[in-house]
């Protein structure tokens, strides 16, 4: 009897235990799903200056581990302190979502007959890009928005020279505080460096009388 009585216990302690794990179940928060987003960078007007009649490479951009990953970079207003939206995250890698966009970009800016993110043989001007801030600034009264590039023009010869190389910043402040907004805003910032450094590197490009001699050697 007494064994029977100590089972009825155990049996009962177990079955308490069963439905409070089963409440607190029920009572936990599912977690956010992940949500994707992509650069909506603004078409590029024509380029007032063509660049020389060859191929144009844009590279895949270089970055910090936090940039070179999905998750949407944030930061406070002094910028020492760099996170990640844990469920909000780039379509791509920055490195390779800003390259496909410069490409994008300088086509339709038609400042050659050829721009492409491939490997290219022979005589070549390749765009190189690092990407120094891509981040949502979360500080109250600061902008939300801050993008930082760097920018540099290489011709491929027979040598490689570098001819330009500029480092660019924007910032925007979303329309409103949703990741939405966010990256629209973010798109804004990358579009306005992507005309600047268009712009930029056609009037080096031209001001440059050694371009046409380090291209033919």
């Amino acid at each position: 009897m007494r064994n029977d009585s100590m089972n009825r216990r155990s049996m009962a302690a177990l079955f308490a235990v069963a439905v409070i794990a089963l409440t607190a179940c029920g009572s936990m928060k599912p977690l956010p799903s992940d949500t994707f987003y992509r650069l909506n960078v603004p078409p590029a007007q024509p380029a007032a200056q063509a660049w020389p009649t060859v191929p144009v490479r844009v590279a895949k951009f270089a970055a910090s581990g936090v940039h070179r990953e999905r998750p949407i970079a944030y930061a406070g207003a002094d910028s020492v302190v760099v996170g990640q939206h844990r469920y909000d995250l780039w379509i791509d890698s920055p490195e390779r979502m800003l390259q496909n966009e410069l490409v994008r970009y300088l086509r339709d800016a038609r400042v050659a007959s050829v721009v492409t993110g491939s490997s290219v043989s022979g005589a070549a001007i390749e765009v190189r890009g690092r990407i120094d801030r891509m981040d949502n600034i979360v500080a109250p009264g600061e902008p939300g928005v801050v993008v930082e590039l760097h920018l540099e023009l290489v011709l491929r010869g027979q040598r490689d020279a570098v001819v330009f190389a500029r480092a660019y910043r924007e910032s925007r402040t979303p329309v409103d505080s949703t990741m939405t907004a966010v990256a629209s805003a973010m798109s804004g910032a990358v579009g306005a460096i992507f005309a600047r450094f268009t712009a930029d590197a056609g009037g080096a490009l031209q001001g440059d009388t050694n371009v046409s001699l380090l291209l033919e050697d």
